[in-house]
């Protein structure tokens, strides 16, 4: 582990040491072009001018670096640049401010503080999440799809990379073709600049948490036409937990090439590998209880490690025409690789009298390569006298994942829950392959989507995706299926009370493919999902103020189940149901106070299950949720002076059942605060912390025999900042 720490520290000085110089370089070009050279006769211009007071709206686009603001009104993910407003469905955006002001570094600290995800951790920095009682098994990068993060997987993106994340919730079909009906994150990466800009940033805080950050942008040429950026990163942090610790190195450039007025190209890369040591959480006792151990306790094995490599490489052309009408082309191919040696608990429960429990160390292998083609067209017209945009769209994927397991022999070790002891076998003579899959999933698509103005205050959507899906293992072709002509519609009115909110209702769908056969040998048809919501948004202080409420019922049919007259068979018979309510503001409330607050009831049931029904489908999504952030400047301008910010996140109970037996963790508030202080427009003090009354509680429960967690005790993170 040390090698590798001084590997990448060297690694990443050496990017550092050539962004430092590479700013150098941009920054006489930067200050040519923000001055202006007096002309002759402009001193007699100007004497006779009249001064003229300007006044207009707050404008911009979707993009929220350097705004200082806590919301944005517009956003990307639906397929094109549009306002919050025009999508009947609710959506939060995480923009820059907010990461900075919070010290979320990671996805899984960005969706903490997001309404209505919930966040399953798998130790280091892997995680799933959740919405609505579902997975979200795809991520989006700059709207394209990523399949795969999580578990098993890689962990996802360095958030130094991005302008702003945005969430959707419920199904979103016509966004990522196949999935289940829980929504999806956009990541969205910041873009090369005309202007010269140039971050540093160090981080220091608990555990032994060091993190530095180097961002550099700027012009290329003189007219600006070709720019550039250029952001490296270095995390290197340990853990509450003994033994558990995590190192990143990431890596971020991107050109951008006006090659007319109207065309634009963009390409880049993204590389980021890393060294953690998995933790696989803790067990528990057989009547239900919860281990109450120390919050440190690991029940891994000294040995174990996670090696992870990612490599993202993109390119993408944008044209406009005269009428507005836009045209996007993106290729774009990710590479993952992971190599993990780690040990969890066994199929075997704590003895309570001795603390005694079986682990298993086993090694996972893992490479996967996606590759996407995406075109779109967008076009504005007018309808009935009212401003319409209709859009066409085409897409083409395939992903090839190998990964290979080995078991340990012997294939149990002994620990003690009470008292571990870490000791393992080192040597990988002592891990026996046990099974692997490789396999390739194609998914090709074509979308319409129209926005359809029908008077000055109703709005119609209407679309639909036709998706061909096809999966082959490579070992067994014989074994692949195929799904054809599975067509997603999309429905949605949107209707202006007054020009500043907005009542909706929409109809949104998906599918899910399954692997389960019935009695006659058949594949099981997809599982689907659909759901109705309604909700109303306003849009306040020209955007710098946004808010939404919504209601939403999910029907999940389809679901395998097994078939009662044929052992080992299933039938698509299953259904399950989520409902809730959500609500959200964020922005600025006051000039000088900013806020982000959301709250999310959800409620799911199976429905049709011969083993389940009437349970809670996703009974670890508690019913109530609720988080908070504010802050509150002391000084009129963003570029000087104090400011202070509270949070709050507060969730109701949730609980994990296997057969009879449930495991409850109890309802749970953590509060956080921040201090700061701006010098100047250059530099910025803050100090941040977490779990203020260091609550000790486990932060994700499972009904297995492992995979427990406790959250986060106490903590402090300062952060220095340098612009200019």
């Amino acid at each position: 582990m040390h090698q590798l720490r001084t590997g990448l520290r060297k690694q990443l000085l050496t990017v550092a040491i050539a962004n430092i110089c590479a700013s150098t370089l941009l920054a006489p070009a930067a200050l040519a072009q923000g001055t202006t050279a007096p002309t002759a006769g402009n001193d007699d211009v100007t004497d006779t001018l009249p001064t003229v007071q300007v006044t207009g709206e707050f404008l911009r686009g979707a993009s929220t670096e350097n705004t200082g603001s806590y919301t944005s009104s517009r956003v990307t993910i639906g397929k094109r640049e549009q306002s919050i407003k025009e999508i009947p469905q609710s959506v939060s955006v995480i923009t820059r401010e907010r990461m900075n002001d919070q010290g979320m570094t990671s996805l899984i600290d960005a969706m903490k503080y997001t309404t209505g995800i919930q966040t399953t951790r798998y130790g280091g920095n892997t995680a799933a999440f959740s919405s609505r009682g579902f997975d979200m098994g795809v991520l989006l990068l700059d709207g394209s799809p990523i399949e795969g993060f999580g578990y098993t997987d890689t962990s996802a993106f360095d958030t130094a990379l991005f302008d702003r994340i945005e969430v959707l919730r419920g199904p979103t079909g016509i966004l990522q073709g196949t999935g289940q009906p829980s929504g999806t994150i956009n990541m969205v990466r910041k873009r090369a600049q005309d202007g010269f800009g140039f971050n540093a940033s160090l981080m220091a805080g608990s555990w032994d948490t060091y993190r530095g950050v180097i961002d550099a942008t700027g012009a290329l040429n003189s007219d600006g036409s070709v720019r550039g950026r250029f952001v490296t990163v270095y995390d290197d942090r340990g853990s509450f937990i003994d033994h558990v610790e995590h190192q990143r190195s990431t890596g971020y450039g991107t050109l951008e090439f006006d090659v007319t007025e109207n065309t634009t190209i963009s390409l880049g890369a993204i590389y980021q590998s890393g060294e953690a040591t998995p933790n696989l959480g803790l067990p528990a006792f057989a009547d239900g209880r919860l281990l109450d151990v120390s919050r440190s306790t690991f029940l891994g094995s000294t040995i174990d490690e996670r090696k992870e490599r990612l490599e993202r490489y993109f390119v993408e052309l944008e044209h406009s025409l005269e009428n507005g009408t836009t045209f996007n082309l993106s290729v774009n191919s990710l590479y993952r690789h992971t190599n993990n040696l780690q040990s969890s608990a066994s199929n075997t429960f704590v003895d309570p009298s001795t603390g005694s429990v079986e682990v298993f160390p086993w090694r996972g292998i893992g490479t996967r390569k996606d590759r996407s083609l995406e075109a779109s067209l967008h076009t504005p017209f007018q309808l009935l006298g009212q401003d319409s945009i209709v859009s066409f769209g085409a897409s083409h994927r395939r992903n090839d994942s190998d990964s290979s397991h080995l078991w340990a022999e012997p294939q149990t070790l002994p620990r003690n829950a009470y008292t571990p002891d870490h000791s393992t076998p080192e040597t990988d003579s002592h891990f026996i392959p046990t099974f692997s899959t490789e396999a390739s999933d194609q998914q090709s698509s074509v979308y319409t989507q129209a926005n359809l103005g029908v008077n000055e205050r109703l709005s119609i959507l209407l679309g639909g995706q036709l998706t061909w899906w096809e999966t082959t293992p490579k070992h067994a072709p014989e074994n692949g299926f195929k799904i054809d002509n599975e067509f997603t519609p999309y429905a949605g009115f949107i209707y202006d009370l007054t020009p500043d909110i907005a009542a909706y209702t929409s109809y949104t769908s998906i599918f899910q493919p399954q692997s389960n056969w019935d009695a006659n040998g058949d594949i099981l048809q997809p599982r689907t999902g659909d759901q109705v919501e309604f909700g109303v948004k306003g849009e306040h202080l020209n955007g710098q103020l946004n808010w939404h409420t919504a209601i939403f019922r999910i029907n999940d049919e389809n679901r395998a189940v097994n078939d009662p007259d044929t052992p080992g068979a299933s039938l698509a018979a299953g259904k399950a149901r989520s409902q809730g309510f959500e609500a959200e503001i964020s922005g600025n409330l006051l000039p000088r106070w900013d806020i982000s607050a959301g709250y999310a009831y959800t409620d799911t049931e199976f429905v049709r299950d011969p083993a389940n029904e009437g349970l809670a489908l996703s009974p670890e999504t508690p019913k109530h949720s609720f988080n908070l952030w504010s802050r509150y400047r002391f000084s009129d301008t963003l570029n000087q002076g104090w400011r202070v910010g509270a949070g709050i996140n507060a969730v109701s109970s949730t609980h994990a059942r296997r057969g009879d037996i449930v495991w409850e963790q109890g309802g749970y508030t953590l509060l956080s605060a921040q201090v700061g202080y701006r010098f100047n427009e250059s530099l910025d003090l803050s100090l941040n912390g977490n779990n203020l009354t260091d609550k000790k509680y486990y932060s994700r429960i499972s009904g297995n025999t492992r995979n427990r967690y406790y959250g986060d005790p106490r903590n402090v993170m300062v952060t220095m900042q340098y612009n200019f």
